[in-house]
């Protein structure tokens, strides 16, 4: 009978509501702040302000636009109060008049001001959520909900229960505790109007959700009502309180005259009594509101039940070429799903790629090498293949020419590993090695150094897991740790290079398959035992449960998540190899999920919820006339293809000390901004595509660099690119002239090995590509330097040269080693206007020529590589030609940098016609990187 005692109450309520509408109390919001998916920390200046759809303004937080009020935020999360807190006051009957919006503006202090945190989010009343809620539980909300919807002006007598009539016409005792006398003096006008009308509610002008509910029994027990209601019920409670229905009941079991007794109550009411109210010690809290899964609590709740996400829903795609089972061979990149290696019986160097837009599989060019157990990660635009069985090399594939290359190998060999690309970077985890045996080593390929690099070990050795990228940590989950399969779970923190243990899964799983969604990571099958089951970890309360099946048993496919769908694709069924590709909608999981939050305390009702939705019909037709529809009235379907989207991320090669280097980004969108960030931090004008640094050094520029690509839609950040300023260009360098001096007849050594070099003949000082230079002029200047112990037929050596021609002579002589009348190894030179090595000897010559024609008059950087007895030309950064010699020539100390002197025939004049600078030479093979070094370095 005490339920009953409840509905009356909820009633009450909503009337006290509608009275109260004429003074708006100030309103709990919570948001949620992240930068680049970090968790803001720290105090930031807030603009807040409530508008209709028109876009006028009914209330803002302050008494001008802009005007903000400083919130303290933890952990990404903050809570104000809209209305208080020293904002201005919210206007009465502000909730009742319009369908409102929230606007939330701003500033962390970067120096960008306030940002428009979009979209704009719709209000709805407290009251009409709480009901909202309720009527999931209880057909009186239901009814609380329709009587809100029949709006101002329209309550009539015949509307209002008969214990509010008594209440109005008998100035009846409302509390004992705080009498009451409710006259009709007392009534606004409206109301009174609202009680002489003549008004009928019937079912059918109910809604059918409302009527579907009047139907429905549900019990109501102490958890749900709200904390007046609970102090209620340790007050006496009299009949002219009670509805006649309720009279009615209790004439079927006690006298008219008698109060409510224990004896009245249902049991679950008698217990909670026992505990609480003037018995127990204190009240339990009451309100319960509904929050779409995987949102945030708003300010002032707490989780009170976890919405159960709906089992996903199955449907066959395409099926792969070949059936086999997948292991880690499945990437997606630029919208295509990329499916390379495996095993049926035997390795495969299959590799193909699924286009879901027309449900078809293209086979690709296949790799050199079949890969049974390989691993696989996308990075840079490229699909990398990573070992296998008795393998430890690495093959990457070029969508654009449809080849794969030779990549960076493993340490040592890795088959039945993992593999992923995290922040620009590739980690291969765990795995067997040659003997066969599950290890936990972390490689990390860095393409900016182009080597593999150890990392921290994980905490179990296992191979047969699965790696996913969740909550900015890489979790290895499951497989085998050489003698069964395991239920482990760790995570890695790439930043700080560590190790942690996670919650366990319910089910050892080897060579599952893996997802990450909607906040949860997702893990599915198994390998021997085959299982179908599904697991779901859900960091509330950080468990794993087990969340429906696959359509089959399944074990060492492979899984990628793709334009909100999931796919899983090939493996292993338990009885043969499969081919199938299953799809399932990852948004159909959550459509209509809620969780429930209670009230923590004796929170007041009243409280305005934010709901993060467009309003149906809040794009109209005068709207679109007046061009005043906004990305706000644009659902988030549709915004997604106005956004900034990065096509190609920054990256960063090999930067050497005093070199110069360029970092770019690649976008597509209309209108598109661009703003640089290093180490999180704005950089002042770098708003453009490409990032130009000069003159590098590792003070001035080692850091993590960004960039944020913006529209009038949204913005994107990139991923960072790491730079990292290196000295090894000076390495190997055993003669060095920059040609600076300006004046003299010495061109002095500055790799400090004293080679200094004498002119000879009259070449003058000038200005050259990098500082100064000299000015030869083609007939007999010359630079003379001694340089030992650079002969021999088997020695190393690179020479780098700035040039700059003033005529178009056929063969001119750049830098050689006189022999008598011939010139000895290497000699870089032009012949034929080309780029060239060359070698002479008794009559017996090569040469080398590389593809550019060099006679025009610009400045080109030239470097010759001999490496024992493969030669290299380069032209301006960008390699040339190679070709291996084994012919023997001899060489001397001397060397001359623009001449030859003697020529061995006097008719043809070989010196050199322009600007030389900046001569380097080492005893060292220069990498190709290296070249592009110096090349930059004169940019």
């Amino acid at each position: 009978m005490q339920s009953m005692r409840y509905i009356g109450q909820v009633l009450v309520m909503f009337w006290v509501a509608v009275l109260s509408a004429y003074a708006a109390s100030p309103v709990p919001y919570s948001g949620k702040i992240d930068i680049q998916g970090v968790n803001f920390f720290g105090d930031a200046q807030f603009a807040f302000s409530i508008h209709d759809g028109n876009g006028t303004t009914h209330w803002r937080n302050g008494k001008q636009p802009g005007e903000t009020i400083k919130v303290t935020i933890r952990n990404g999360r903050y809570n104000v109060l809209l209305g208080g807190q020293g904002m201005n006051s919210l206007p009465p009957e502000l909730f009742l008049k319009h369908k409102l919006y929230l606007k939330v503006e701003f500033d962390n202090g970067d120096g960008k001001g306030l940002r428009h945190l979009a979209p704009d989010q719709l209000i709805t009343a407290t009251p009409r959520a709480l009901v909202a809620e309720l009527a999931k539980v209880s057909e009186v909300a239901k009814v609380a909900q329709v009587a809100k919807k029949v709006g101002n002006s329209v309550i009539t007598r015949e509307m209002l229960s008969q214990e509010v009539l008594s209440q109005l016409d008998a100035n009846a005792t409302v509390s004992p505790s705080a009498p009451v006398t409710i006259t009709r003096d007392m009534l606004p006008a409206s109301v009174l109007n609202d009680l002489n009308k003549s008004v009928i509610i019937t079912r059918d002008m109910l809604p059918q959700d409302v009527r579907d509910d009047l139907n429905k029994t549900v019990t109501i027990t102490r958890s749900m009502l709200p904390a007046d209601v609970l102090a209620d019920l340790n007050r006496t409670i009299s009949k002219s309180m009670l509805g006649s229905d309720v009279l009615a009941d209790l004439n079927k079991s006690s006298s008219s005259s008698s109060p409510i007794t224990l004896s009245m109550l249902a049991p679950e009411v008698s217990a909670k009594l026992d505990q609480n109210g003037s018995v127990g010690s204190g009240v339990v809290a009451g309100i319960l509101i509904s929050v779409p899964h995987g949102q945030p609590a708003p300010d002032g709740y707490s989780l009170y039940q976890r919405g159960t996400l709906k089992e996903l829903v199955w449907e066959e795609k395409a099926p792969v070429s070949v059936a086999r089972m997948a292991y880690d061979g499945v990437e997606v990149l630029d919208g295509k799903i990329y499916f390379v290696g495996g095993y049926n019986g035997s390795a495969k160097n299959t590799a193909e790629r699924y286009d879901p837009t027309t449900d078809t599989w293209e086979t690709l060019t296949s790799m050199s090498t079949p890969r049974h157990g390989v691993a696989s990660a996308a990075l840079n635009g490229k699909i990398y293949a990573l070992g296998g069985q008795d393998l430890s090399s690495v093959e990457k594939y070029d969508p654009i020419t449809n080849t794969w290359s030779v990549g960076v190998a493993l340490p040592s060999e890795v088959n039945h590993g993992t593999a992923i690309a995290v922040g620009g970077k590739i980690y291969s985890i765990g795995g067997r090695n040659a003997s066969d045996q599950s290890i936990n080593q972390v490689f990390c390929f860095d393409p900016s150094l182009n080597q593999w690099q150890a990392k921290a070990n994980m905490l179990t050795m296992r191979s047969g897991h699965k790696l996913v990228w969740f909550e900015n940590r890489i979790w290895a989950i499951g497989g085998d740790d050489g003698s069964d399969a395991i239920n482990k779970v760790e995570s890695y923190d790439p930043n700080t290079d560590t190790w942690r243990a996670e919650a366990t899964l319910k089910i050892a799983r080897n060579w599952p398959v893996a997802w990450v969604a909607n906040g949860n990571i997702f893990i599915v099958g198994s390998y021997d035992p085959y299982r179908s089951s599904i697991e779901v970890y859900n960091q509330m309360p950080s468990l794993w449960n087990l969340s429906g099946s696959f359509p089959v048993n399944i074990g060492v496919a492979d899984a990628v998540v793709l334009n909100d769908k999931v796919y899983v694709i090939a493996g292993h069924n338990g009885s043969s190899y499969s081919n199938k590709v299953f799809a399932a909608d990852l948004n159909a999981s959550l459509a209509g999920v809620y969780d429930l939050y209670r009230k923590d305390g004796n929170a007041s009702a009243g409280t305005p919820i934010v709901q993060a939705e467009v309003a149906d019909g809040s794009v109209t037709a005068s709207k679109i006339a007046n061009k005043t529809i906004g990305k706000d009235q644009i659902s988030d379907d549709i915004l997604k293809y106005l956004k900034p989207e990065i096509t190609a991320q920054p990256h960063a090669n090999a930067v050497y000390a005093d070199s110069n280097f360029s970092l770019s980004v690649t976008a597509e969108g209309k209108f598109l901004t661009y703003q640089w960030a290093k180490d999180g931090s704005n950089l002042a004008g770098e708003t453009n595509a490409i990032l130009n640094i000069t003159d590098a050094n590792a003070t001035l520029h080692d850091g993590n660099y960004s960039v944020v690509v913006s529209n009038d839609f949204g913005s994107v950040d990139s991923d960072l690119a790491e730079v990292l300023v290196k000295d090894g260009i000076l390495n190997g360098l055993v003669g060095w002239w920059k040609f600076d001096e300006g004046s003299g007849t010495v061109a002095y050594d500055s790799s400090g090995n004293g080679n200094h070099g004498n002119l000879s003949n009259g070449p003058t000082w000038t200005s050259g590509k990098i500082g100064g230079a000299l000015n030869l002029d083609g007939v007999d200047d010359v630079i003379i330097a001694t340089l030992p112990n650079l002969n021999g037929s088997d020695i190393t050596i690179s020479q780098s040269v700035w040039i700059k021609t003033a005529s178009s002579k056929q063969d001119q002589v750049i830098i050689t080693k006189r022999v008598e009348i011939h010139f000895g190894y290497p000699t870089i030179m032009l012949e034929e206007k080309l780029a060239t090595i060359a070698m002479d000897k008794s009559g017996t010559r090569f040469s080398i020529k590389g593809n550019i024609m060099l006679n025009d008059n610009q400045w080109h950087q030239l470097c010759g590589i001999k490496e024992l007895h493969t030669y290299s030309i380069y032209v301006d950064g960008i390699f040339s030609k190679s070709e291996v010699r084994t012919d023997q020539y001899p060489s001397s100390d001397i060397i001359h940098f623009g001449n030859h002197i003697p020529w061995k025939n006097s008719n043809v004049n070989p010196g050199f016609d322009g600007l030389i600078d900046d001569v380097r030479i080492y005893d060292r093979a220069l990498s190709a990187v290296e070249v592009q070094a110096l090349y930059n370095m004169g940019q």
